[in-house]
């Protein structure tokens, strides 16, 4: 079968399957799929010499996993270490390397039509039928997500991947993106002791991880809260999160609209992928009523996503943007050939002076020691959470101690995956002695020794 045969009969298959297939559709039963229509293609006139060749049953197979494949970018998107595949029409392809940053991979599309043909597929893939001139799309089973911009120099493709096992908070320790410490104070931050947990934007430029620490984050919800999770694409990895509704925007429902919607189905918690519009309006309206939130924004400092909110298209009171308790910022670094990500700057709100909302920096990154450092105690927040709860400030500071401390031990004894860090979590949240007892600490003994 020549390229020409080959690529005549994949578009006369698409044609067929369209509307037949879906997101979380079971890769058997897409290859049961083309099985059934390309037996009907085949009889077709056009088609009928490749007809032999293809009722060989390893021929055969070998076409529809071709079929079903990513062609030319399998193999980059199979590789852990790439994060982002780029296509610039028949340019070479690019990938973003987690290690070496934009490198070209020398291999291309040969032909507009392979293209096309690509593109279409992953429309297939989708379970879309309609071509836009700007698409966003989820690869199948939530594998990662695609950007499509039919421009006048060709299509242009960015390819997302998602990680096949999500990083933990200990990976991100590990990592060198923060310390115990840090990671213990985002605890307190998330679960609030059951109590009052703070309301949190994550911040940064593209590509610095925000979305990889908002999955991390959810180890510290507790098993109880009910979640809704809002999204424009589908990036954020809920596989432990038993009582979860995730809603994705469309050209016909909004982000706006979803969040308003949220607040009729009982959360305890909204999570909005990313604030860019009016819909963080309604996310602080939420939080206004009592909802505890958590989102990401595109801003390089806590300042700066302050003004973001302030400003058009959001345009929040000053008042509002008080509800936020904390930010969170991370940056991206090259040194040398080696680039690295890391939380760059953790704030609480203050209140205001001069209609000038109050930011008191906790931790800040050093560029000298490489090392996120202490700045302030987190006094803010630690005392709004001491009045709600009825705990003295020194129990919260002994609290902080004791979990970083746990945190460091789940690392000594290699507990690392999510599943293993939400079950801990979790686990402490409904009995604190004997989850710490299960990985041999005396809790007790500690919080005495620390007094």
């Amino acid at each position: 079968m020549d390229t020409k045969q080959k690529w005549d009969l994949e578009s006369r298959l698409i044609d067929m399957l369209q509307g037949r297939m879906n997101l979380l559709q079971p890769q058997d039963e897409r290859e049961e799929l083309v099985d059934q229509f390309l037996i009907h293609a085949l009889e077709e006139e056009n088609f009928r010499s490749m007809k032999t060749e293809l009722e060989n049953a390893e021929n055969r197979i070998k076409f529809i996993k071709n079929f079903l494949s990513y062609g030319i970018l399998t193999e980059l998107l199979c590789d852990y270490r790439v994060e982002d595949v780029i296509v610039n029409n028949l340019r070479p392809v690019y990938i973003h390397h987690s290690e070496k940053g934009f490198v070209s991979t020398q291999r291309a599309f040969t032909a507009q039509r392979e293209l096309d043909l690509f593109i279409r597929k992953l429309l297939l893939f989708c379970g879309k039928t309609k071509m836009g001139k700007i698409m966003n799309l989820e690869l199948p089973n939530l594998e990662g997500r695609v950007n499509i911009a039919i421009s006048p120099f060709g299509p242009q493709l960015t390819i997302t991947k998602a990680k096949v096992t999500p990083l933990s908070i200990i990976d991100l320790i590990r990592a060198g993106s923060m310390s115990h410490e840090v990671a213990a104070q985002l605890w307190i931050y998330i679960d609030g002791l059951s109590i009052r947990p703070a309301n949190i934007i994550i911040a940064g430029g593209p590509g610095v991880g925000k979305t990889t620490l908002l999955n991390a984050l959810f180890s510290f919800i507790p098993s109880k809260d009910r979640i809704v999770v809002i999204e424009d694409t589908l990036e954020l990895n809920t596989f432990l999160e038993e009582s979860c509704s995730r809603l994705e925007s469309d050209e016909d429902v909004s982000l706006a609209d979803l969040v308003k919607n949220s607040l009729r189905m009982r959360p305890e918690r909204i999570i909005v992928g990313e604030v860019r519009g009016i819909e963080a309006r309604d996310m602080i309206t939420a939080c206004n009523v009592g909802k505890y939130c958590i989102c990401t924004i595109h801003a390089l400092t806590s300042r700066e996503a302050i003004i973001r909110m302030q400003n058009e298209p959001m345009n929040i009171p000053q008042m509002l943007v008080n509800l936020i308790d904390v930010f969170i910022v991370l940056k991206r670094y090259h040194v040398k050939d080696r680039m690295f990500r890391v939380v760059d700057e953790i704030s609480e709100t203050s209140g205001m002076e001069q209609l000038k909302i109050l930011l008191s920096h906790v931790f800040k990154y050093d560029y000298d020691t490489h090392k996120l450092r202490q700045v302030n105690p987190s006094t803010v927040y630690r005392d709004r959470l001491a009045l709600q709860s009825g705990t003295p400030p020194k129990t919260i500071m002994l609290e902080h101690l004791l979990r970083a401390h746990l945190l460091k031990e789940m690392d000594n004894r290699n507990l690392s995956t999510v599943k293993e860090v939400s079950t801990f979590c979790r686990a402490y949240e409904q009995d604190p002695d004997a989850a710490s007892a299960g990985i041999g600490v005396d809790r007790k003994q500690i919080l005495e020794d620390s007094q």
